[in-house]
C-alpha cells in the first residue's frame, strides 16, 4: 500500500493583490498531497500530478484512491493539490434564495404545499424545493459566490497554474532533501476539463518540467470566463439550475495569457502531448481542438467518435467522454513508458517570458519557485 502524506506549505500570493517580485511566498497555505510507491523510491521512480477540473477536488476518495494505486502500480509519486481557489469550482454549498413571484406559485403549488412554503408571510426556501419536486418545474437560482474575494478566488489560469507547478517542486524538494534518487525525466500531469487545460497552462509556464501530458476534453479558454457555469440537478420533472457568477468574469484579465493558442504560438513545445477529445463535445468543439493540436509540435490527437466508445474506457463521446480515470492513464502510460529518457535533476528555464498584446510577463525560476511578475501591462 502506497504511503500517503499531507502538508500544508506557503504558495505564491495572490498576483491580483501583490506585486512584488520578492517574498511572494510568506502569506498563502495550500495542501499538497502526494503518495509514494510501497516498494520504495527509485532511480526510475517517476511522477504523477492530477490536476482536478470543476466538480473535482484532491480530498476526494476518487482521487485519493488514484493516487495510491497509481504509485505502487506505475512506480510514480503521485501529487495533488488544493490550488487556488479550487472551494468555488464544486457545487454551490450556499444559494443566493431567488425573489419568487408569489401569485405565479399559486397557479402551479396547491394550497397546501403553499402554506408549507410560506410560514408567517416568509418563504422557506427548503421547504420550496421540497415540495417543488412533485411539480413540473424548472427554475434557476444563483450560487452565493460571496466568498470570493482577489486574495482567493476561482481565476481559471494563472494563480492554479503556479500552484500546481509549486506542488510539483516542493515534493521533488523534499525527495532531493531525504536523499532519493528519481527519474525527473518522467514528470507527468494528467487532467480532466479544466484540470487537463490547467496541464497545458502548467508546461508553458515551465517549458522543461514536464514530459508528458495526458489530457482528457481540456478546453483552450475557459468557458466560465465567457459565460456562467450552470449546475443542473433533476428530481423527476423538476430541474433546479444553479448559476455560477465567478469573479474571474468581471476583472481585467489578459485574456491572451489564458488563451492556449495564443501562448502555445510563440514557444518549442518538447513536452509529448496526448489529447482525447468528444466529437459532441458542448464546451469546446472537436475541430477546434484539433486545429489547435495540429499547431502544436509533439501533440497527439486522439478524436473519440461514437465508434470508440468502448464502455470500457470510453462511455461517451460529450464532455469528459465519461472517461475511467484509471483505464485511460493505464491505456495511455502503457503507449509512452518506454521513451521516457533518463535524469536525476531537473533543468528549469530560468526566465520564461510571455508576450501579449497587452502586456509582457517573467515567470522566473531563480530562487526554484516560480516567481510571476508583469513587466509591462
Amino acid at each position: 500500500m502506497a504511503k500517503e502524506y499531507c502538508i500544508s506549505e506557503y504558495a505564491h500570493n495572490s498576483i491580483y493583490t501583490y506585486n512584488k517580485v520578492k517574498d511572494n511566498y510568506k502569506d498563502r497555505k495550500i495542501n499538497i498531497y502526494f503518495s509514494e510507491p510501497d516498494e520504495g523510491i527509485n532511480s526510475d521512480t517517476g511522477i504523477l500530478l492530477f490536476i482536478a477540473g470543476f466538480g473535482g477536488n484532491a480530498g476526494s476518495n476518487v482521487y485519493k484512491k488514484m493516487r495510491n494505486e497509481i504509485a505502487d502500480k506505475y512506480n510514480l509519486v503521485t501529487i495533488q493539490c488544493d490550488y487556488f481557489g479550487w472551494q468555488f469550482m464544486q457545487q454551490a454549498d450556499k444559494i443566493k434564495v431567488p425573489n419568487l413571484d408569489i401569485n405565479k406559485m399559486n397557479q402551479v403549488f396547491n394550497k397546501e404545499d403553499m402554506e408549507k412554503i410560506y410560514k408567517a408571510g416568509k418563504l422557506d426556501f427548503d421547504e420550496f424545493l421540497k415540495q417543488g419536486i412533485k411539480y413540473d418545474l424548472n427554475v434557476t437560482v444563483n450560487a452565493d459566490l460571496s466568498g470570493e474575494t482577489l486574495e482567493d478566488f476561482n481565476d481559471m489560469g494563472i494563480m492554479q497554474t503556479i500552484d500546481n507547478i509549486t506542488a510539483v517542486l516542493k515534493v521533488m524538494a523534499i525527495l532531493y532533501d531525504n536523499g532519493y534518487e528519481f527519474n525527473a525525466k518522467k514528470v507527468i500531469a494528467y487532467g480532466h476539463s479544466h484540470g487537463a487545460y490547467l496541464s497545458y497552462l502548467c508546461n508553458a509556464f515551465a517549458p522543461t518540467l514536464f514530459s508528458l501530458i495526458i489530457d482528457n476534453s481540456a478546453w483552450i479558454y475557459p468557458a466560465y470566463l465567457k459565460g456562467n457555469r450552470y449546475f443542473i440537478h433533476n428530481v423527476d420533472k423538476f430541474t433546479l439550475n444553479v448559476e455560477f457568477d465567478y469573479l474571474a468574469k468581471k476583472i481585467d484579465i489578459d485574456k491572451e495569457l489564458l488563451s492556449l493558442p495564443h501562448i502555445y504560438s510563440n514557444f518549442k513545445n518538447m513536452c509529448k502531448i496526448i489529447c482525447y477529445h468528444g466529437t459532441t463535445d458542448n464546451l469546446i468543439s472537436d475541430s477546434e481542438k484539433s486545429k489547435f493540436c495540429e499547431t502544436v509540435e509533439n501533440c497527439e490527437y486522439n478524436e473519440i467518435s461514437l465508434d470508440k466508445v468502448d464502455g470500457h474506457i470510453f462511455k461517451s463521446t460529450n464532455h469528459g467522454l465519461g472517461a475511467d480515470f484509471f483505464k485511460l492513464f493505464d491505456f495511455t502510460y502503457k503507449k509512452v513508458e518506454k521513451n521516457f529518457e533518463k535524469g536525476k535533476f531537473i533543468e528549469l528555464q530560468n526566465d520564461v517570458i510571455i508576450e501579449t498584446n497587452k502586456g509582457e510577463y517573467l515567470i522566473n525560476y531563480e530562487d526554484i519557485l516560480p516567481e510571476f511578475i508583469e513587466l509591462k501591462g
